[in-house]
């Protein structure tokens, strides 16, 4: 019965870490003040833009596994604030690459 007990726990653990990946990120910030931290959220890559500069940037972030083709979420992050970009790939993913380019939103540099 403890034998049946270990397997069983033994099972969890490598079905749990099975899911786990590793996520290359690459950002692109033209000198902004601007964090990108990954996660993972289940099987789902989802990476947290802080912008930390007094105006309004776009940023887009490009999620890439390999097989599937590379998915681009355009967003904008208020002054001050932060924004979720999230990424559920269809296959199983070995490596995640992630490449976030963020610039100044559309006339808000100006006004600073």
């Amino acid at each position: 019965m403890k034998r049946m007990k270990a397997c069983l726990v033994a099972a969890i653990l490598v079905s749990g870490a099975a899911h786990a990946y590793p996520i290359d990120v690459q950002v692109k910030t033209q000198g902004l003040d601007v964090e990108a931290e990954p996660k993972l959220l289940g099987e789902a890559t989802v990476m947290r833009l802080i912008n930390h500069e007094p105006f309004a940037i776009r940023c887009d972030v490009q999620f890439s596994n390999g097989p599937e083709i590379a998915r681009t979420r355009k967003v904008t992050v208020e002054a001050g604030g932060d924004h979720i970009a999230r990424f559920m790939p269809s296959r199983e993913v070995v490596r995640m690459r992630v490449v976030v380019e963020c610039w100044p939103a559309e006339g808000e540099a100006d006004q600073q």
